[in-house]
């Protein structure tokens, strides 16, 4: 027997769903599909999200796009019998990889900027 949402619930879904369409789509722009829409910060803190016209909490964006990630890897682990375990693991060894790289490579930048801030003393 399932029990019904209650009114506050399934509004609090509906957001949370809403917002991980604006995700999507800004993600797909991102990549060349479709138009970038705004989004802004209100005072309060919430995202104004314009192809929606309303606002939401960074709970509702967070809530959103773990359900995104969430049935993402669902899907691949569907298609390829494998199990979701195994493919979260692989994301987070990528996601990890490329933040040490970017540590990499923000080091790399410092490490230029102080070279060039002692040729620059070194001229003087």
């Amino acid at each position: 027997m399932s029990v019904p949402s209650s009114p506050d619930r399934r509004s609090r879904r509906l957001t949370e769903l809403r917002a991980g369409m604006s995700v999507l789509t800004s993600a797909a722009a991102d990549l060349g599909v479709g138009g970038h829409t705004d989004v802004r910060v209100l005072p309060d803190g919430r995202l104004w999200l314009d192809e929606l016209d309303m606002a939401v909490s960074a709970a509702d964006v967070y809530q959103a796009a773990r359900g995104l990630i969430a049935a993402q890897l669902d899907a691949i682990a569907q298609v390829s019998g494998r199990p979701v375990e195994d493919h979260a693991l692989a994301w987070l060894v990528t996601l990890q990889t490329n933040e040490v790289m970017v540590g990499l490579e923000d080091a790399a930048a410092d490490a230029a900027v102080e070279d060039l801030d002692d040729a620059i003393d070194d001229a003087a």
